[in-house]
């Protein structure tokens, strides 16, 4: 099922008319991972849960309890700022695929304390952030931008929305209906030949007007129905336990690689200070001559065993350089992979766990099912390819691309391989290079800024990143530009465009 602003303006509105009101008794994190605040009004307790990593994210009501175990900071912070509140309003952002619910009570000095729970409900860029007074508290997931503008999602500084792209259009119908029609108008709902649903929406939609249609009055129990069909699919919610687990996996391994990366700059720090060695060297030899002969022997010695300690720290200086650079490297490998697995379908979460989890040293290497790449061709006749997890960034990368195609990638953050070619070999045109950007712009990690800076060079000039994951690489000879992220051409998969 799809979802557009629309849908989240229905959602939102009915958020409010079913817990305005409501006391939050409890915040936590279910065993799938999703985010739920526990809401209690009338007498009653429900749980409202957001799954921001479905393919479809998507805002459920459910029965049930919170989970006794440990929370992750997120929502650890969630629950310190919103237990005991009331859920004084939920609204949606015009246009976006945004809810916010905005919880308030009085301080223990009767000053009135409000915060703003913003579900950002984006496929495969979904997120949770946590704001007072316009300024982030907490996110599910941080980022900053690239370049001199774009956005950021991080504690300590202003909330800003997904900017609008231009040509992507907010809402379909949106114009043309009015607010009771969205707010309260029965639904077109749509279900399969089982009887499985497939789509609703507030307007009839014709790309469905060969499935069943019936009318309902309400969307949250679509929603949780469309959830608990997903949950009861042999194998479903398969893909969302290995995604949880994977997201575990890496978590803990970057715990481990910034308390490795802390010991390491420690002992920098300390051996940068072993130039007092050296100083208490020299002054041992300088100070020779005020000795007696029978003395000089052992101060002679003593200086010789200072001097040595000067030489193994340097030497550890080094060393400690080094391993400062690997963990660094690694560190940027977990970020890589953490943005791969968000962006990651049902199909490709399992192909991101097996780069993740620790693997026995006999166990033979799984391989990826290959699918056909996501490429497009431009007006001038110029092909654009790009990678959808890290196995096709490799393989349009090393495989597909010739030595002198062009290579693009977005600075200094995770993002696919995009690869522009032509089949004459001849010089792509600069709007062909462009789109390319941009292209690798939407494609990455800063897609929700208005700007990202871009690099491309000649796919000769990228190497593999030694011991790194498929498509971790490192290029020198780039030029770079500042593109907005969009698509310009359509691109897609071929099938995808025989739909």
């Amino acid at each position: 099922m799809r979802t557009d602003a629309i849908l989240i303006a229905r959602l939102a509105h009915e958020i409010q008319a079913e817990f305005g009101g409501a006391r939050v008794r409890d915040v936590g994190q279910l065993e799938d991972g999703r985010v739920a605040l526990a809401l209690w009004k009338k007498g009653r307790t429900q749980l409202l849960s957001a799954d921001l990593f479905a393919p479809t994210p998507l805002i459920t009501l459910e029965n049930g309890e919170l989970p006794i175990a440990a929370e992750p900071g997120f929502v650890r912070a969630l629950g310190a700022a919103l237990r005991g509140k009331t859920l004084s309003a939920a609204r949606s952002l015009e246009g976006e695929r945004i809810v916010e619910l905005e919880f308030a009570a009085q301080s223990r000095f009767g000053v009135p304390e409000s915060y703003l729970l913003i579900f950002e409900l984006v496929p495969r860029f979904g997120n949770a952030i946590l704001a007072k007074g316009g300024i982030v508290v907490a996110a599910l997931k941080e980022f900053r931008h690239s370049g001199k503008a774009g956005r950021s999602v991080r504690p300590g500084i202003p909330y800003e929305p997904p900017p609008l792209r231009a040509g992507k259009p907010r809402a379909q119908f949106a114009e043309e209906l009015s607010a009771d029609t969205i707010r309260t108008g029965d639904l077109y709902v749509y279900r399969d030949g089982e009887g499985t649903l497939i789509q609703a929406h507030v307007v009839p939609l014709p790309e469905c007007e060969e499935s069943a249609c019936e009318r309902k009055s309400s969307l949250l129990p679509l929603l949780s129905e469309l959830r608990t069909t997903a949950s009861a699919r042999p194998d479903s919610g398969g893909e969302d336990k290995v995604r949880t687990a994977t997201q575990r996996l890496l978590e803990e391994r970057e715990r481990k690689l910034r308390a490795e990366l802390a010991r390491v700059e420690a002992a920098l720090a300390a051996s940068a200070t072993r130039d007092h060695l050296r100083a208490r060297g020299d002054a041992i030899y300088g100070g020779l001559h005020e000795l007696a002969p029978a003395e000089r022997q052992a101060a002679k010695d003593e200086a010789a065993a200072v001097f040595a300690r000067y030489k193994k720290a340097g030497s550890a200086a080094a060393h400690l350089a080094r391993r400062r650079k690997s963990v660094r490297s690694r560190l940027d490998e977990v970020e890589e992979l953490r943005w791969e697995l968000e962006r990651a379908d049902h199909d490709q979460v399992r192909e991101i766990a097996e780069l993740v989890k620790p693997r026995d040293a006999g166990a033979p290497k799984s391989r990826p099912k290959k699918r056909a790449p996501m490429q497009g061709m431009t007006q001038a006749g110029s092909r654009i390819f790009v990678g959808r997890s890290p196995a096709e960034n490799a393989e349009l990368t090393f495989r597909i691309a010739r030595p002198n195609d062009l290579w693009f990638h977005a600075r200094g953050q995770p993002g696919a391989h995009v690869i522009l070619q032509r089949d004459d070999r001849a010089t792509p045109s600069d709007l062909d290079v462009h789109a390319a950007a941009e292209l690798a712009a939407l494609h990455s990690k800063g897609r929700n800024s208005a700007k990202v800076t871009v690099d491309y060079t000649q796919r000769k000039h990228v190497r593999k990143r030694p011991g790194a994951a498929p498509g971790l690489v490192f290029y020198t000879d780039a030029a770079s530009m500042a593109v907005e992220p969009r698509d310009s051409i359509n691109i897609a998969s071929p099938k995808e465009k025989n739909r």
